[in-house]
């Protein structure tokens, strides 16, 4: 059986919720909430975002938007966090790693490096291929998922997540 929460009723959204992309350091999602509604979602971590890519989302909880930059882990954000929500004793940020889908202009056949040249650990790099332009490969293992990347891209064609490798540990 599926459970969907009382605004994904309302609002008629049947599938199952997806998570949003907390601050780093976030502790595990149903804590995360629990510890930030009883700080009264007070968006002291957006307040004090260097980079201006926390937001405060749905319900008032902060989100990672990456539309107009990246993270670069300063830890201002969990600095500011009076309730506990973020925490800078977890071994890292977060488990989040770049995704470059089929839309991407470089894959369709367009010369594009937009991507490449934000990336600050050269995660993504480009490869020749016979009888094309370059295509981008994403090393998953040097990827800090900041989400630099994201923005840059002039077709939206990066996302962030979770590797399976990590969900299915």
């Amino acid at each position: 059986m599926t459970q969907i929460n009382r605004n994904q009723f309302l609002r008629g959204k049947w599938k199952t919720k997806e998570i949003p992309v907390r601050p780093p350091w976030s502790v595990e999602e149903d804590t995360f909430i629990d510890r930030c509604r009883g700080c009264l979602r007070c968006g002291d971590c957006v307040s004090v975002c260097p980079e201006k890519i926390l937001i405060s989302g749905n319900g008032g909880f902060p989100v990672t938007d990456f539309t107009s930059g990246g993270c670069n882990f300063c830890g201002k954000c969990v600095e500011a966090c009076p309730s506990g929500a973020l925490d800078s004793a977890l071994e890292q940020a977060w488990s989040y790693r770049g995704k470059i889908s089929n839309g991407c202009l470089s894959i369709k056949g367009v010369e594009c490096r937009s991507c490449g040249e934000t990336c600050e650990t050269a995660a993504i790099s480009f490869h020749p291929k016979l009888g094309g332009v370059v295509e981008p490969m994403l090393d998953p293992h040097a990827c800090t998922g900041c989400g630099e990347c994201i923005g840059v891209c002039p077709v939206s064609a990066l996302s962030i997540e979770i590797p399976r490798e990590i969900i299915h540990e």
